[in-house]
């Protein structure tokens, strides 16, 4: 899984960057056909040569291998309509945050304790 999101997230934010592969290839220091078994995800690359490819790409390292934060979110958050109201709080300052974080978890503190009333 991680390495077929590793290849993908590689070769979207290369061509991204308008790099071939043959460019991408020298500037990390590796032969062409290592990076197309990278982007096939047939191999993986040393923790050095992710480094590198991070560097050259301006992102990093844990964004090729998770994706973006939007991307991240969506695989943690089943909910659509849940991820877009925390994308709209996110706009927020800092105070009304901190009551969105209040009332979430005085919710989840009185759900918990009705659940453990029940028991």
């Amino acid at each position: 899984m991680l390495m077929s999101k590793f290849a993908e997230n590689l070769k979207k934010y290369r061509t991204a960057k308008g790099i071939s592969q043959e460019e991408m290839a020298k500037l990390i220091g590796v032969h062409s056909t290592h990076l197309s078994r990278y982007e096939r995800g047939l191999s993986s690359p040393s923790i050095e040569v992710a480094t590198k490819i991070a560097e050259v790409l301006e992102v990093a390292v844990d964004t090729l291998i998770f994706g973006d934060q939007d991307e991240q979110s969506k695989q943690r958050i089943d909910d659509k309509e849940l991820l877009d109201l925390f994308k709209k709080v996110q706009t927020f300052n800092l105070r009304q945050k901190d009551t969105v974080k209040d009332l979430i978890s005085a919710f989840i503190l009185k759900a918990d304790l009705q659940q453990k009333l029940v028991q």
